[in-house]
């Protein structure tokens, strides 16, 4: 069988009423030398009877990998990544679609440029089904930003442009080439919203990461996904629970990550930064998942949750947590306050 320009690896989990959606578009391609690999994570609906429908009518490129343990879509992807064969890699999310000419335009352009990493600028977001999922369509990204560049191989304006928030963190929103993954080691970890920490190693590793204007993917907003868990104005324990993971065992990956670079060992400060920057990003999502709750309740959710599983030091590392998120609202309350003062 001829190899692959592109391998699409998709992690599903319950998504039997979407997943159809995204395998067709994948079939409509333009491109249609690619593979998909969709990994289920222990789906307890039909998602799987959905794909297996599909791969008569695929021609030999879909392919579904069925796992028994849940481990969430960082781990899945990690598996897809080991079975495929493309010289290209898109990672998609099981109830999103992609445009018809997406994976033409991420080959032609990756090509063009040699690039290692494709970063694009905008995508089109949308919920629903059928008329209403075209009728709800809108454009996320800068309308006006038609550039199609290549991002400065300086990694000190990189992590700048990074610590701006001027990268989306979404995998669904890079085109890789597959051999810069595996030479780099470049894996997702076993948490869940892992993508902060591998965009991170791309961005200091990739030689050549092109940003591109073109808008090749549909993201579909649903209520209960992973991605959107609705945020109360009570503590929302799951939310805060995953980003507070995030902190604990993605802050090591990133230091542990930075230590192997030339780069950070000369320049401790500029590391010292990055880890900030990465801790206060997600201490302000935690803030935000926490609504208006008392920094004891969300001191309390902390400990419950993570009981047994912070060394011996439960109470420490939850007060230091809750105690931030209460500064920090703090600091906002005053700014608002200050903002106000200035306008009368």
């Amino acid at each position: 069988m001829e190899m692959p320009l592109v391998s699409v690896i998709v992690p599903m989990f319950n998504t039997e009423l979407y997943v159809d959606e995204l395998i067709e578009s994948v079939l409509a391609q333009t491109l249609e030398n690619f593979e998909l690999i969709i990994v289920d994570d222990c789906s307890t609906d039909n998602s799987c009877a959905v794909v297996e429908s599909y791969i008569p009518k695929s021609g030999g490129r879909l392919r579904l990998v069925k796992t028994f343990r849940n481990e969430g879509p960082g781990v899945k992807r990690n598996r897809g990544l080991e079975l495929s064969r493309g010289k290209y890699i898109f990672f998609a999310d099981s109830d999103d679609m992609l445009i018809s000419n997406a994976l033409e335009n991420f080959y032609r352009i990756a090509e063009k440029h040699g690039a290692d990493v494709l970063h694009c600028k905008r995508y089109y977001d949308t919920h629903g089904f059928g008329e209403d999922l075209a009728k709800n369509m809108k454009l996320d990204g800068d309308a006006n930003d038609n550039a199609e560049a290549f991002l400065t191989d300086d990694i000190y304006k990189r992590l700048r442009a990074w610590m701006k928030n001027a990268f989306e963190i979404t995998p669904w929103m890079k085109f890789c080439r597959r051999d810069f993954l595996i030479e780099n080691d470049i894996k997702f970890l076993p948490i869940v919203q892992e993508d902060s920490v591998w965009t991170f190693e791309l961005i200091c590793t990739a030689k050549k990461f092109v940003m591109i204007p073109n808008v090749c993917y549909i993201r579909r907003r649903r209520e209960n996904s992973l991605a959107d868990l609705s945020l109360r104005r009570e503590i929302n324990v799951d939310s805060v629970r995953r980003k507070f993971e995030r902190i604990i065992r993605g802050l090591n990956d990133v230091d542990e990550f930075m230590g192997r670079l030339e780069y950070f060992r000369e320049n401790p400060a500029v590391r010292y930064r990055s880890l900030s920057q990465f801790v206060t990003q997600n201490l302000n999502w935690i803030r935000v998942a926490s609504g208006n709750t008392e920094p004891h309740v969300i001191y309390e959710n902390l400990r419950e949750a993570f009981k047994g599983e912070l060394g011996g030091h439960d109470a420490l590392i939850c007060f230091l947590i809750s105690n931030n998120i209460r500064l920090i609202k703090e600091l906002i309350r005053t700014r608002d306050k200050l903002k106000a003062a200035e306008e009368k």
